[in-house]
């Protein structure tokens, strides 16, 4: 029985091309992750502010 020829160089290659697309991937995950809880946490935020502003319906402790 004859063994396949194996590519090692074009299988090195691809692994190296592969883990720098899903590198990109998840950078970019992680950033729009992070975009994401930064815009969340400026609305929570100004909801909260809003709600102690307003006069009269806050009662004083």
């Amino acid at each position: 029985m004859k063994r396949r020829k194996v590519d090692r160089e074009r299988i090195e290659r691809a692994d190296r091309e592969s883990r720098l697309v899903l590198d990109a991937e998840r950078q970019a995950r992680e950033a729009k992750t992070a975009r994401l809880r930064e815009q969340r946490l400026k609305k929570a935020t100004e909801i909260l502010l809003a709600e102690l502003n307003r006069p009269g319906e806050v009662e004083p402790p």
